[in-house]
């Protein structure tokens, strides 16, 4: 189904304003802008997996890729059962609860990228680097695209 001439006669029509039109523009741009960043750090991720030697379609499975990961910073697979037992009491009523809920997998997130990071070969700077959520993008980009090389007795 070719959708341009509804996208032409919704932007012809007499109804929308420039600046409606404007917030259009904007809001498909940020749309597509999303799409390339998810795409980009999915891309990512499965080139650390392949690195690791695990298939990167593991990369794309939701909760399975968190117990990859442990495999990689070298742990068992059950070390994937705190981030999923926290998980519930999230839902707590209790303020307290939550903070300390999401405190107990902030430290655990970090402590699991330290470790992956002396995998690759990296310092606690880019272990943290991993942790931080707005950061991650970049040092999981360069951890992927970068000549490291994954060492399962560091």
């Amino acid at each position: 189904m070719n959708l341009t001439p509804v996208f032409a006669s919704v932007l012809a029509a007499k109804e929308l304003n420039d600046k409606a039109s404007g917030q259009v523009f904007v809001l498909c741009f940020l749309a597509v802008a999303l799409v390339a960043a998810l795409a980009f750090s999915i891309r990512g991720l499965w080139l650390i997996f392949e690195k690791a030697g695990h298939e990167g379609w593991k990369a794309i499975v939701p909760v399975y890729h968190h117990v990859i990961l442990t495999r990689i910073a070298g742990l068992s697979a059950w070390w994937t059962l705190p981030l999923l037992l926290v998980i519930p009491f999230l839902k707590a009523h209790n303020a307290g609860a939550k903070l300390l809920c999401l405190a107990l997998l902030a430290a655990w997130w970090v402590w699991l990228c330290q470790r992956i990071a002396k995998r690759f070969g990296k310092g606690i700077g880019f272990g943290l680097g991993l942790a931080v959520p707005i950061t991650d993008f970049y040092f999981r980009t360069a951890l992927a695209f970068d000549k490291s090389t994954y060492n399962q007795q560091p």
